[in-house]
């Protein structure tokens, strides 16, 4: 329940600020990578899902190395409170997301890895938040 309520709180704070979970930055790597291999996509003949989860893959790992950058600068500019709230959110979020990731892992399609790369976005956007309500 505390994690439910963690989350909520962030969750409420991030689309009261103005922010969605569903937004897609403009020129992000996965779109990047979905742009750049779409001919290959198109014309391959096996292995096709390979290359759409390697953009995923791709877009996550951005993702989460913008938030390592993120998380540094938080710690040395903002103080051990704010450092500790993202600590802590980056922390819950990640026990999370494990959960739901055991859970998609039998399920077809896409489900998993666009989860996957959602709840990043998600994370980048309330450690993004945490860091912009800290600075004022």
């Amino acid at each position: 329940m505390k994690i439910a309520f963690f989350i909520f709180l962030l969750t409420s704070m991030a689309l009261v600020s103005g922010g969605t979970f569903s937004q897609t930055p403009a020129a992000d790597i996965y779109t990047q990578c979905i742009a750049r291999t779409k001919h290959d996509r198109l014309s391959c003949q096996t292995g096709c899902g390979m290359i759409v989860q390697q953009c995923y893959d791709e877009g996550i790992a951005d993702i989460n190395n913008q938030i390592t950058k993120l998380k540094n600068d938080i710690k040395t500019r903002n103080g051990i409170a704010c450092a500790n709230l993202a600590d802590n959110y980056l922390t819950e979020a990640s026990h999370m997301e494990s959960m739901i990731e055991k859970q998609t892992a039998n399920l077809t399609g896409w489900i998993g890895s666009e989860l996957s790369l959602n709840f990043a976005r998600q994370r980048l956007a309330n450690v993004s938040l945490i860091n912009k309500s800290c600075k004022s």
